[in-house]
């Protein structure tokens, strides 16, 4: 993205920081690196989304980690940031369903220097295709038996 885009959101230092933590893998210290910043700034919902991602992946307390990324979201229901960390939670707990509304819900809002990442990530789990008994709805149990059976020989 152009870095004179006026549209560009403001990321602190501390969320550079703890982002490159998880790049790097170092999730226990990214994880306690959250938690001490979510605990110093409770109103900031970016901390509140990282401390969620990583309780569910990293702690593997998946309802959890959905909560505090749930409440970032009604924190601040325009930032694309946290529904990538929403998003990452839902596969996690394997619901794709939810993790692609998170998604487009994301790529509503404002440009972001995150928006790319929210590209990847949708592009990583899976573009939908059509149902495999295209008469039936997605949500037939035939077309889910179907469809997972299909995506697993790929």
């Amino acid at each position: 993205m152009d870095k004179t885009d006026l549209t560009l959101v403001y990321v602190s230092p501390e969320v550079t920081k703890g982002m490159d933590l998880i790049e790097r893998g170092e999730l226990s210290r990214a994880y306690n690196f959250f938690q001490n910043y979510a605990e110093q700034e409770p109103n900031n919902p970016i901390p509140k989304s990282f401390l969620g991602y990583l309780t569910a992946v990293f702690q593997k307390k998946t309802f959890q980690g959905l909560e505090l990324c749930l409440e970032a979201v009604k924190m601040e229901k325009e930032e694309p940031l946290l529904y990538l960390n929403l998003a990452r939670v839902y596969v996690l707990m394997n619901d794709r369903y939810h993790a692609f509304q998170a998604i487009q819900t994301g790529l509503k809002y404002r440009h972001s220097p995150f928006r790319s990442d929210l590209m990847n990530f949708y592009r990583h789990i899976g573009i939908r295709k059509k149902p495999p008994i295209s008469f039936l709805h997605r949500d037939n149990p035939l077309n889910v038996v179907i469809g997972k059976m299909l995506r697993k020989k790929r």
